[in-house]
């Protein structure tokens, strides 16, 4: 990747340590990170980055946080596509010893050993793999304890007393698209009065899902990933009951299970730690600042799914689509969706924002984006689909879609869609694919259920044909804007 990298301290030693694996830039001079973020040169322009670290050591070089914070919105303004990060350095170098060497500060304005410089690139290393998708989405939370000082159904209401700077922390999490569920044993009376108390920084619609009862926690756990659609590998388990966490990870081992802190002054720390291994602050989208509005309204479609026929409560939706060639506003959510989307993606092709770029503007491609909605609320943008023009035939190269759509037709409407844009062009034979991987078995039979004639098959693969036009209407229950 393309990477630039600004720093209160010297680091050409880092530097030269990334371009084994990535392209690196940073300025000339030393300490001009602010007045770079401000006024980024024109070669930096040229660069072009993908990602902008700032890195920011607080040990023998202070610096302002609002001044930092201004740097990253600067630069996120003037570079729209890449992503900023200002890691945790102060954490990272509380989790590695010997992070520290006062002799490289003194002869080179540097404050870091090898070990500390090895630990900083594979850092940048890990934020990267996050930025592609490799990151969790779900922290699952205890109440008792965890939340707050005592047991609600022993103590009440009056009796608890919040760990309000702590979930301040965690409320915080949530508005950067990360996913809250609640996994308590208690009774749904004892803890219903305590979201309305003053004292409480998390209230109840700041949870996806809540899991109020006396079943154990594993089972909670994986009923609240079935219902969300994610699988439990992007769990985060917090809980301060060791037995609790050891029987998550004896029959979880995929679930993430962190050790708590057996002290209340160590929780600003502990935040800080899963904060920075679990979900690091990336370029968030409007899609993930409304994610939990969205489960809690997919929440509500369940609800009414389970009074209705499958015709009748699809119908009852009222859902609609607008369907589009890419904007370039939209090049960013397209390749996050490319990359965090695993089920219902049937060749599952991994993109840069660069590569979603260049697709862009290739006029032999169409690609479409899908936003949709239904009575509930937005849902934003779900989906894209490619195809590649050569002539009188197209090929479908990506078809992607996030899982929170499924179930519902919305494909059968982006299918006939793409019918009518690739017909305009003088299209008449689509072919098609599907490859296997872990998850993506939702999508083995998409272009069956769509008519698609099969060319070959093994257990692996598939390759597909239709011709143009197509005989029967595609049935779906979807308005188009």
């Amino acid at each position: 990747m393309r990477i630039a990298l600004l720093s209160n301290v010297t680091i050409e030693v880092l530097a030269g340590m990334l371009k084994k694996e990535h392209s690196i830039w940073i300025p000339s001079g030393f300490g001009a990170w602010i007045e770079t973020s401000l006024n980024p040169p024109h070669d930096m322009a040229a660069f072009d980055p993908e990602a902008i670290f700032l890195l920011l050591d607080s040990s023998h070089a202070a610096f302002d946080a609002e001044s930092a914070e201004k740097s990253k919105a600067a630069l996120e303004a003037m570079f729209p596509k890449a992503t900023v990060i200002i890691p945790d350095l102060d954490d990272l170098a509380d989790e590695v010893i010997a992070f520290y060497d006062e002799r490289m500060w003194k002869i080179g304005a540097m404050p870091w050993s090898l070990k500390g410089l090895r630990s900083i690139r594979d850092e940048i290393n890990r934020l990267l793999r996050a930025i592609k998708g490799e990151r969790k989405k779900v922290l699952a939370l205890d109440f008792d304890n965890t939340l707050w000082s005592g047991v609600i159904g022993e103590d009440g209401v009056a009796g608890i007393r919040p760990y309000a700077d702590f979930q301040c922390g965690i409320k915080a999490l949530k508005d950067r698209g990360v996913i809250l569920v609640g996994l308590t044993k208690n009774n749904v009376a004892d803890v219903d009065p305590v979201w309305d108390d003053g004292r409480m920084m998390l209230k109840h619609n700041d949870f996806a899902a809540l899991k109020i009862d006396w079943n154990d926690k594993v089972t909670n756990l994986v009923s609240v990933a079935r219902d969300l659609n994610l699988g439990t590998d992007s769990f985060v388990f917090v809980d301060d009951n060791p037995a609790e966490r050891e029987q998550m990870k004896a029959m979880r081992p995929e679930v993430t299970v962190p050790e708590f802190p057996q002290k209340e002054e160590l929780l600003a720390k502990f935040l800080r730690h899963i904060s920075r291994l679990y979900f690091p602050e990336l370029r968030i989208t409007d899609e993930d600042r409304r994610k939990t509005q969205q489960y809690q309204e997919e929440n509500a479609r369940r609800e009414l799914a389970a009074t209705l026929s499958v015709d009748n409560y699809l119908k009852s939706l009222e859902m609609w689509a607008d369907v589009h060639s890419i904007k370039e506003s939209e090049i960013l959510r397209i390749a996050q969706l490319s990359q965090k989307t695993n089920q219902f993606n049937v060749l599952t092709n991994r993109y840069t924002i660069d590569d979603v770029k260049q697709f862009s503007m290739d006029g032999s491609r169409v690609l479409l984006t899908v936003h949709a909605g239904d009575k509930f609320g937005e849902q934003g943008l779900v989906a894209f689909v490619q195809a590649v023009v050569d002539g009188k035939k197209a090929n479908i190269v990506d078809w992607v879609m996030s899982c929170r759509t499924m179930n519902r037709r919305l494909e059968f409407a982006i299918e006939s869609k793409l019918e009518e844009y690739l017909w305009a062009l003088g299209v008449k034979v689509i072919n098609a694919s599907w490859r296997r991987t872990l998850k993506n078995a939702p999508v083995e039979s998409l272009f069956e259920g769509m008519e698609f004639s099969v060319m070959s098959a093994t257990n692996d693969s598939k390759q597909y044909v239709l011709n143009l036009p197509r005989i029967t209407t595609l049935k779906h229950y979807t308005t188009f804007k």
